[in-house]
């Protein structure tokens, strides 16, 4: 197939080319008021936190705390996974709509011993996070945000390189006058091994000449000055190094928006966003923001979790009656959901990967992705085709732009998601997202067209009958 032959897919559309100056003004101030959130919440936990002033702004109140409900509901486990409800006309045992996302995103984390010095140096050893290209991590400023508890219970937040004011961290790459036998003439695989992504801290010691491990009492000396944190407090510490600084709008003709997680912060940010705006929905509706989705879902905040069961089971209570466990496996089994998540957007420098037909677009809108996984459909969720025709039907009545989209030739790789973790409980689930350039780096590209459409077709869906 030429190059003009794949220029004309029938299916073509652009988002842009429908919008009226008043939705041009829309795109542009949900993309600034997206951008803001980008920059306020790189942390599961900060992104927990700031959905929590959302909804509690809203009138949202605890579950948990068995509070007489207003608006809506929210369950918080662990600081970081949050699950939303808001009650529809319809009866909960007739199953929800929802919508599940993840907060998590690739990066670099402290290992629980991190501090040592060498060559007149301070440095951090760090730990890779979900799949990510190690060089794209090198010779970049980075910022550190975290959570720390001390031995005696009491708790900080770091914060540290993102203000103006604030120096930034970095890991240092070796000049190309020097780098033939330690990267050149390796493979990308083994050319930037993980024990070498070493975070520069200081240079200036502390002590006097001649004493041990200067470089190293600074850093610890630095901890202790900030956040009045020891080195032993490090091990009950979660501490992420993302990139440092705000995120932007891309492009000669800022049509786009450069930053750090819009795998999968988008999602949360419309998904929250569209719950916030569902009055009165016929069927009850439910988010989740998952943990953990980027190193296979494991563990209590993940969605291997059973925290949908209790999210819904919460929801059911509600009205003052503990619903029977049964009861809140039917209500599952009868919900219909989106896994909203990104997909990889066809990139023109890269098109060898790519399968015309059904590689997503950039401002094509969100990606109805019918089934993930690699050859063979291995690892994949697949939607049922009575459940595509009604997804179908709840886009197009709500005139959303979207496309049917898979992520690239089959034998290039693959991907997965949550969905199929959700399947088990026989929920119809799909995924759908909006397509990203350069996913998975310090620095992804979206539309702002198709973040604006994304969050009518999360708006259409969570209103659906």
């Amino acid at each position: 197939m030429s190059d003009e032959e794949k220029d004309k897919r029938d299916d073509d559309k652009n988002i842009w080319d429908g919008l009226s100056s008043s939705q041009r003004d829309e795109v542009e101030s949900l993309a600034q008021e997206y951008m803001q959130f980008l920059n306020q919440a790189k942390t599961e936990r900060t992104v927990a936190d700031f959905i929590l002033r959302q909804v509690s702004q809203a009138g949202f109140v605890d579950l948990a705390a068995g509070s007489p409900l207003k608006t809506g509901g929210w369950l918080l486990h662990h600081g970081k996974l949050l699950g939303l409800f808001v009650p529809g006309q319809d009866d909960p045992k007739g199953g929800f709509n929802l919508i599940v996302v993840h907060s998590d995103s690739p990066r670099l984390d402290l290992k629980p011993k991190c501090l040592y010095e060498q060559s007149g140096l301070g440095l951090l050893k760090s730990n890779l996070y979900g799949g990510l290209k190690k060089y794209q991590w090198l010779a970049r400023p980075l910022a550190l945000w975290g959570f720390c508890v001390r031995k005696d219970g009491t708790s900080a937040e770091l914060r540290f390189g993102e203000d103006p004011s604030d120096p930034v961290l970095t890991i240092t790459d070796i000049l190309p006058h020097l780098d033939r036998k330690v990267q050149r003439d390796k493979k990308l695989v083994e050319a930037f091994p993980a024990e070498r992504l070493n975070v520069l801290t200081s240079s200036k010691p502390s002590g006097r000449p001649g004493s041990k491990k200067r470089f190293k009492k600074a850093i610890v000396e630095l901890l202790k000055k900030k956040w009045d944190i020891s080195e032993e407090d490090l091990i009950s510490s979660e501490l992420e190094l993302v990139p440092a600084g705000s995120a932007r709008s891309a492009g000669l003709d800022g049509s786009l928006i450069g930053g750090y997680a819009h795998d999968d912060r988008l999602n949360v940010f419309t998904s929250v966003k569209a719950l916030l705006s569902a009055k009165q929905p016929r069927r009850p509706c439910l988010i989740v923001v998952y943990d953990r989705e980027e190193i296979g879902s494991y563990g209590s905040t993940g969605a291997e979790s059973n925290f949908v069961v209790r999210l819904a089971a919460a929801a059911m209570a509600v009205g003052g009656r503990q619903p029977a466990y049964l009861d809140v496996l039917t209500a599952l089994s009868r919900s219909r959901a989106l896994s909203a998540d990104v997909e990889g957007a066809a990139d023109p420098s890269f098109s060898e990967v790519d399968e015309s037909l059904n590689s997503a677009r950039v401002g094509s809108g969100p990606c109805v992705v019918r089934y993930t996984g690699g050859a063979g459909k291995y690892g994949a969720s697949e939607a049922r085709a009575e459940y595509m025709a009604l997804i179908r039907r709840i886009f197009d009545e709500a005139s959303v732009t979207w496309q049917s989209t898979l992520l690239g030739k089959q034998e290039e790789g693959g991907g997965g998601t949550v969905a199929y973790l959700l399947a088990y409980y026989g929920m119809s689930i799909v995924d759908c997202g909006p397509p990203v350039l350069s996913m998975h780096s310090p620095f992804e590209i979206v539309s702002k067209a198709d973040l604006w459409m994304n969050l009518k077709a999360q708006q259409a869906f969570l209103s659906s009958k």
